[in-house]
């Protein structure tokens, strides 16, 4: 018997005689394989700053990317920059995106930057450009597109000359956003073509191709071409229908793909946990993994999973980040980030200019993960009642293991590690337990773990079980 062998056996019988987590007679086993699946990279999404208070810009950043170790923000491309052709206006950037850019990496340095278009519906005054846009769009209404009415690519407009996208317009458009990021200093490591309308490349992926090969010539000597992101469709359902099912990328799709950072979807049609189309996300995510297996595919815009003033609905929506992680989704942006004081779906954080900022079961949950494994990566697991869902994530010797009891009743979860993997220096559980309405979790410790412990987890609840392990 080898000295490591004797000692793990001489630790395995000491810790028999300690309590685990608690007991029941309702025990499920989640067991987890070592086998590690795809890299995970966590973000938070600035897109949309309603609710981003710039008097209290030190505090709302320090909470999103300090406290939170997240490998990338989302932060929007704003049509107001250049709404009419050749007259642009700097303060649609100098007023907040930049300074909060600025803010971002001055509380995390190593932060990445993800551009998206953001809808151009936001860039106008109903009130105020009404005659405007009833001269231009069909019942007035500019629908989700992404860009401006010059770039073209329109499906609603009155005038043809703007249905068909300019290539050489799209290209610059996009190419003198990252040249101002770059005289700013900052430089912008994803860009995002779409923004869930698709009509700006008309199914004819040349169109694409063209403005992907395009923008590097545009560019400053000194900024860098960031990754390409597309098609962040509207739902994975449409990923299929709309971009890898279209005659012009079906025939090609592996070249397609080569020519993308980083394939993408949204799943806004996905309100809560029983409004999720699991089989849509997976059809979607087996589609492109059938193709590159390799290929980063994110959620841009992960609906679904709402921070809210309720504990127990984000601990139980929390099942979308799970399943999106179990399908193979590498990278998850959750939609959104800031929100009003007084509450509202999806923000992670909650603030006004004189109350907060004040955080949400969705945020320590999240932080749970990010700041353990963010950058690591998923690791296969199995559980033996469906009842518990589980996610394991691995960074180095960190590991995550995470159980979400969706029964109505209490349930004594037992965590295995593989054989040849052990745990160095105990076990951290943090829980949400939905009746007690905690936003951060309770912690408790075991120090007496070898290679397998059992936890009471009460129903509807989540736990994370935080360790280091040895081999």
């Amino acid at each position: 018997m080898t000295p490591k062998r004797w000692m793990l056996l001489t630790i395995a019988a000491a810790c028999a005689a300690l309590p685990a987590f608690g007991a029941a007679n309702d025990t499920v086993t989640v067991t987890v394989t070592g086998e590690l699946r795809q890299p995970v990279h966590f973000g938070i999404d600035a897109e949309r700053l309603w609710f981003f208070w710039p008097e209290r810009r030190e505090q709302l950043a320090e909470m999103a990317v300090g406290r939170l170790k997240v490998d990338f923000a989302r932060v929007a491309i704003n049509g107001v920059y250049e709404r009419e052709e050749g007259v642009t206006n700097v303060s649609a950037y100098s007023d907040v995106i930049i300074p909060m850019m600025k803010t971002f990496r001055k509380y995390n340095p190593n932060l990445r930057f993800f551009a998206s278009p953001r809808p151009m519906k936001e860039v106008y005054n109903s009130k105020a450009d009404a005659k405007w846009l009833a001269d231009n769009f069909k019942n007035g209404n500019i629908g989700m597109a992404a860009y401006p009415l010059w770039v073209g690519g329109h499906k609603r407009v009155v005038k043809r000359v703007y249905k068909k996208v300019d290539k050489d317009k799209w290209a610059r458009y996009l190419a003198d956003y990252l040249n101002l990021m770059g005289r700013e200093g900052l430089d912008v490591a994803y860009l995002d073509l779409m923004n869930e309308d698709q009509s700006m490349w008309g199914g004819d992926i040349e169109n694409v191709l063209y403005v992907i090969d395009r923008i590097p010539t545009l560019l400053d000597r000194s900024v860098t071409m960031p990754k390409i992101v597309f098609p962040s469709t509207w739902s994975p359902g449409d990923g299929l229908k709309k971009f890898l099912n279209v005659p012009s990328v079906a025939a090609r799709r592996g070249e397609v793909l080569k020519r993308i950072g980083v394939v993408a979807t949204h799943n806004t049609p996905d309100a809560d946990r029983n409004k999720f189309d699991e089989a849509g996300l997976v059809a979607f995510a087996d589609a492109v993994r059938a193709v590159d297996p390799d290929k980063e595919l994110w959620n841009t815009e992960m609906h679904g999973w709402v921070g809210t003033r309720n504990p127990s609905d984000d601990i139980l929506n929390s099942i979308i980040l799970w399943r999106h992680l179990a399908a193979g989704f590498s990278g998850i942006d959750t939609w959104l980030f800031f929100g009003p004081w007084k509450g509202a779906a999806h923000p992670m954080v909650y603030s006004n200019r004189g109350h907060g900022p004040e955080t949400t079961a969705k945020y320590e949950i999240f932080k749970s993960v990010v700041n353990d494994t963010c950058g690591g990566r998923y690791v296969a697991s199995a559980s033996s009642d469906d009842r518990i869902v589980p996610a394991v994530l691995m960074k180095e010797r960190r590991m995550l293991v995470s159980a979400l009891n969706t029964g109505d009743g209490e349930i004594a979860v037992r965590v295995r590690l593989p054989e040849g993997m052990h745990v160095s220096g105990g076990v951290e559980r943090r829980l949400w337990e939905a009746s007690k309405g905690d936003v951060s979790p309770r912690i408790s410790h075991l120090e007496c773990v070898v290679q397998d412990w059992t936890s009471i987890v009460p129903a509807q609840s989540l736990v994370h079980f935080a360790l280091t392990v040895e081999k």
